[in-house]
């Protein structure tokens, strides 16, 4: 889950620095149509210990990467927020670099993907088809591999949840 918290931020930072916005037809549902753009941006968190659910060391990760968002919306609210209804999908890959505190774990450098679709953050879910998956893979300094792969899905109907789908792979060689 951490990496989805560290692919998602920057294109929300991203939709509030300012973007390039085009109106649509007034009739629409979704007078704001917003396509977010983000190269070779560079985050660095130190001291990270939730990496991924089955490698489970504290170190420094830094990423590279880039990500496009498109996003459909009713309107902005006063406090700069998305007002629904509400779409929203996002594509980021970046690189990464995983440098263990202990010395005697290797270091890791990979490539992350991450798809989101209809993720909406601070506002209640206006659609009822929300997903996403995540890919990673990182080698380690002395030979290891560490693969990873999240989809998760949610269908949900007027009365409540319907499907909650959330399958995970972990492999370390």
């Amino acid at each position: 889950m951490r990496f989805i918290k560290l692919l998602c931020v920057p294109a929300l930072v991203a939709a509030m620095l300012g973007v390039t916005a085009a109106a649509a037809l007034a009739a629409s549902p979704y007078p704001i149509n917003m396509t977010l753009r983000e190269h070779k941006t560079i985050e660095y968190d130190p001291g990270i210990s939730d990496l991924l659910p089955c490698f489970t060391a504290t170190g420094d990760l830094t990423e590279v990467y880039n990500g496009q968002a498109h996003i459909l919306a009713a309107g902005i609210d006063p406090q700069g927020n998305f007002v629904g209804p509400l779409h929203y999908e996002a594509t980021v890959e970046e690189s990464v670099l995983f440098v263990p505190l202990d010395q005697s774990l290797p270091t890791c450098t990979g490539h992350a993907t991450i798809h989101l679709r209809n993720i909406e953050f601070g506002v209640p879910l206006d659609s009822p088809n929300v997903g996403f998956t995540n890919t990673v893979v990182l080698r380690g300094t002395d030979g290891s591999q560490i693969r990873w792969h999240e989809d998760a899905h949610l269908l949900l109907k007027a009365t409540g949840m319907v499907l909650f789908v959330d399958h995970v792979r972990c492999s370390v060689k």
